[in-house]
């Protein structure tokens, strides 16, 4: 029902009825038609990569994650906006927090059952690397000592206030969700991509000269558990790549 409201919304009042009959009767049906008018559009190639992209993450992000997230050179914030309004028919913004979600779970299940080919061309796994590629990067870049400027050790994780802007804020989901990209991707069904976790690749770099600050940053997001469940993680994935 919001979906056909919103593809409602410029028509004029004396088509309203006509359009109404237009609609099929059936939920797939109705995605099919939203989908391929998204698949017309000029940006139709980076409405797949940022379906793809909300559709593999593991909990809802924001859109200055997602600038970290994917590659699109040049593009502003604004411009990425204007990109998820396009896929509306699929994502919806709750500007309050900026946050960006699937209008229903329908609607994700849709896009893996009926059009998983024109969002995944190369499969899950390769946006999975694509996702810790970029989180590498941007924790890489990002990640310093004393990062929210606390000046003292052992201060209490209860009374830190987070500075606006946030130093953290488009690598908080990286920091807490990195591995869990690295796993699902499965290195060992992506060969040409292992030197990842090989000696001197990009995950070895990370761990070797960013890992104390990596830890500060799990901190600050109240997520060591998380971080302790991924390195426990890591060094199951690394013992199976390497038996």
């Amino acid at each position: 029902m919001a979906l056909v409201c919103q593809d409602l919304e410029n028509v004029r009042k004396r088509n309203v009825k006509k359009k109404l009959a237009a609609y099929p009767p059936e939920l797939d049906s109705l995605y099919k038609r939203m989908m391929e008018k998204t698949w017309n559009l000029d940006d139709a190639d980076h409405c797949k990569r940022v379906l793809a992209t909300i559709a593999l993450v593991y909990r809802p992000i924001t859109l200055k994650e997602l600038t970290s997230l994917i590659e699109m050179p040049d593009m502003s914030i604004d411009e990425l906006k204007e990109i998820i309004l396009l896929c509306g028919s699929f994502l919806t913004i709750r500007e309050s927090i900026g946050t960006i979600y699937f209008v229903h779970q329908s609607a994700k299940d849709f896009l893996f059952k009926e059009a998983f080919n024109e969002v995944f061309p190369s499969g899950e796994g390769e946006v999975h690397y694509q996702i810790l590629s970029r989180s590498l990067q941007v924790m890489s870049g990002t990640l310093r000592r004393d990062i929210y400027s606390l000046d003292a050790l052992g201060y209490p994780i209860e009374e830190v206030e987070q500075p606006e802007p946030d130093p953290l804020g488009a690598s908080r989901y990286s920091c807490i969700y990195w591995v869990d990209h690295l796993c699902d991707w499965n290195p060992n069904r992506y060969i040409y991509h292992s030197v990842d976790l090989q000696d001197g690749g990009a995950v070895h770099e990370f761990v070797r000269k960013k890992y104390l600050y990596w830890l500060e940053a799990l901190s600050l997001c109240k997520s060591m558990p998380k971080g302790i469940v991924s390195m426990e993680k890591l060094e199951a994935l690394i013992q199976v790549v390497y038996k």
